[in-house]
């Protein structure tokens, strides 16, 4: 770009939104008798329109802004008779953020990238102001690289480029390819150890817009076992949605197999096929056509092998875009207006230019971290975190943007950066990561601490998957069977209804959250976190040393069908452990945090205080919900219960002290009983031993409750 034609970018009025690389901020905007403000007149913006005409890029961004972004609330008051209308804009203090300003918030389980992501130019602050208004608006706007000014992007550290609006284009295929190849070629690690498996059915498309797509089934097709196919990860959308989607059934099959003319397909799969083709993949797997929907046989064979079809995917492309399978995800709006900044280096001889944009994104620049993902359907599914986490190569198109995710790297589509922290799920979940190398004792405690570890890990995702929402609710153990299924492959244990048997008794102490409710059907037994719609986890005492404290003699699930990793319609746990009869009281809200599961006291029989915290399932954790309401416990619900008993299963810890140095909680050693709130089953006297059905948790937290192990009855029960 011309260098005069990049400084008449600006009116003298918006030269103070010029980034100073002395300073580090915005010209004059620590000085307030000089700090950078407008005004204009809304709706029409006369003189923002005026310079804008004449050629300020800025004028005519603050116009976008204030005539197509400005919240609802905001316009309906600007359109009331009589309401002032005037609104000023100015830049906060600093106006310019950079990278190492901002927090990211994640759960990312890889952990942060600090140690990669370098600082840089991130977004300019900005406050617009009217009397009329409940209170300011502040936009922060993002900086982008323009095209012509690599020495400007270098020299402030700034790393987006504004995003292709073409997912199609040349230059984002060649992108999607770019990280592709360089996975194939660079990346030992991303390579299955054995890809000799092909789905059951797949979806032939070839390369070329005349070829009418068809269902095959691969045992009859004569194909290579390495055949590279593409998994589609998508949301089906709501039963209204759902209904008119085409799917695969026992009377469509044979169609299916002639022929799936694209123009019948819903938006998601006609994309998936041409995006497909474009990079040369001439088999798709779909789960709506290539699973016989109306065939329970098929039906659970393909659930049990889900964790294989997206484990041997080529790539897995995860339509994030949109929420049904109507909705497409090659289709991007336009991020609107750019404004063109001019740079002159007061440290060096660099000049030229960068971009400002409204261009929303999701912490684009920090596309290492799951929280990328926030706020779209396609992450509150249930089915989607297996899918996501099992596949070794995921490509997720955003409405604005791409990412890309492997078992090496992760990169955006419209970024330089590339981040190496990432989750690798294949080594952490495959057989290779526990083998000992000898017998020696050193190799079984790494192995030891290996399983405790990925222990840990199924919890933290059983945490997250609750959050999540299932269409059918019988689905809760299937649609996260395949990940059991991985897990086993590291753990080599016993599976039972969500729980493993060599973490079985810490793994029952979950507690509910958040207006958990249970389930119009059946999908497990009282003792598994299973049982219940809504989020559940575990204190974090209870990933601290445990001392079992019962003895866990038998377990049983009965599956409902062949997979033993999915649906079940009934199972127990046969165990000898310690009862005492208790008595609850709500706690006192005052000392509880919002979050805090243990909201009623435990009290025995001539004891005066409470020797014990509890967690009564589906009593609300909090009367904070998490969209942003507030409601009271429902206390009714305790008035429902009685002749609960205390089931003591182990010793725990409990917070001692914080240290000072950290603000660490500091945890005692395993002294205090925990365990499980229990009732008795109706008609326990008519069966095998007493039998009793869970109804909470709870954990001592004063030493006064160790006193009470001297009075312990010890009996052998089942829990169902």
């Amino acid at each position: 770009m011309d260098r005069n034609m990049t400084a008449k970018t600006l009116c003298p009025e918006c030269v103070g939104i010029t980034f100073d690389d002395v300073a580090g901020d915005a010209i004059g905007a620590l000085d307030p008798m000089t700090c950078w403000k407008r005004g204009d007149t809304l709706p029409d913006l006369p003189h923002f329109s005026l310079s804008a005409k004449n050629g300020c890029s800025f004028c005519a961004f603050l116009c976008h802004l204030l005539q197509e972004r400005l919240p609802k609330q905001y316009a309906a008051v600007t359109e009331t008779a009589g309401c002032p209308r005037v609104v000023t804009v100015k830049l906060d203090t600093p106006a310019y953020t950079m990278r190492s300003d901002l927090m990211v918030v994640t759960n990312d389980l890889a952990g942060n990238n600090e140690a990669e992501e370098e600082d840089g130019l991130h977004s300019l602050c900005l406050t617009f102001g009217s009397k009329g208004w409940p209170q300011d608006w502040r936009v922060r706007v993002r900086v982008y690289q323009h095209p012509g000014s690599t020495a400007v992007s270098e020299s402030l550290g700034i790393t987006l480029k504004v995003p292709s609006t073409d997912v199609l284009s040349r230059g984002s295929i060649q992108t999607l390819e770019t990280w592709l190849r360089t996975c194939n070629d660079e990346h030992p690690s991303c390579q299955n150890v054995d890809s000799s498996w092909l789905p059951t059915r797949l979806i032939y498309i070839g390369t070329h817009d005349d070829i009418t797509p068809r269902l095959i089934q691969v045992s009859g097709a004569s194909l290579p076992l390495t055949t590279r196919y593409i998994a589609l990860s998508y949301c089906w959308g709501p039963p209204s949605q759902t209904r008119p989607q085409l799917t695969t059934t026992i009377a469509t099959l044979p169609q299916r197999l002639e022929t799936i003319p694209e123009h019948i397909l819903p938006g998601t799969h006609r994309d998936l096929v041409l995006l497909a083709r474009r990079l040369g993949i001439q088999y798709i797997w779909i789960d709506a056509l290539c699973i016989i929907q109306d065939n329970r046989k098929d039906w659970e064979t393909e659930a049990a092998s889900m964790f294989r079809v997206y484990r041997h995917a080529y790539l897995t492309v995860v339509a994030a875009a949109g929420d049904s399978c109507h909705s497409g995800f090659l289709s991007r709006p336009g991020v609107g207006p750019l404004a063109v900044v001019p740079f002159q280096s007061r440290s060096g001889t660099v000049s030229g230019s960068y971009l400002l944009s409204w261009h929303q994104e999701y912490s684009a620049w920090d596309a290492n971290n799951p929280s990328h993902m926030s706020g779209c359907s396609w992450a509150t599914r249930g089915w989607t975190l297996q899918e996501d986490v099992l596949s070794s190569r995921v490509v997720y198109f955003r409405d604005t943007t791409s990412f890309f995710r492997c078992q090496t790297q992760r990169c955006l589509e419209h970024s330089t950066t590339v981040y190496r922290n990432v989750h690798r799920w294949q080594e952490r979940l495959g057989s290779s990561a526990l083998a000992s190398p000898s017998d020696d004792n050193s190799s079984r405690t790494t192995e030891g601490r290996d399983k405790k570890n990925l222990y840990k890990l199924w919890r933290a995702m059983v945490a997250e998957y609750s959050l999540r929402n299932l269409t059918v609710e019988e689905d809760k153990l299937p649609a996260i069977s395949g990940l059991a299924r991985s897990f086993n492959v590291g753990l080599d244990d016993q599976y039972f209804a969500g729980l493993w048997r060599g973490d079985f008794v810490r793994a029952l102490l979950w507690s509910t959250r958040h207006d958990a409710v249970k389930p119009a059907k059946f999908c497990a037994p009282s003792w598994s976190w299973a049982s219940w719609k809504g989020e559940v986890g575990w204190s974090k005492s209870h990933s601290l040393p445990l001392v079992t404290e019962c003895k866990i003699r038998h377990i049983y699930v009965a599956p409902l069908g062949s997979d033993l990793f999915g649906r079940v319609k009934g199972g127990y746990v046969d165990l000898t452990g310690s009862l005492r009869p208790v008595s609850l009281r709500p706690t006192d809200v005052s000392v509880l945090a919002d979050n805090d599961p243990y909201r009623v006291d435990l009290f025995q029989e001539g004891v005066v205080e409470a020797w014990a915290r509890g967690a009564i399932d589906g009593f609300t954790s909090s009367g904070l919900r998490n969209n942003g309401s507030y409601k009271e416990p429902d206390v009714a619900k305790l008035d429902c219960l009685t002749d609960i008993q205390a089931l003591v299963l182990a010793f725990g810890s409990a917070p001692v002290g914080v240290d000072p140095d950290t603000d660490d909680l500091i945890f005692s050693q395993p002294e205090y009983p925990l365990g499980l709130l229990v009732v008795a089953e109706k008609n326990s006297s008519l069966m095998d031993m007493p039998t009793y059905r869970r109804v909470g948790v709870f954990q001592a937290q004063t030493t006064a409750a160790q006193g009470l192990q001297a009075e312990k009855s010890v009996f052998d029960i089942r829990l169902i």
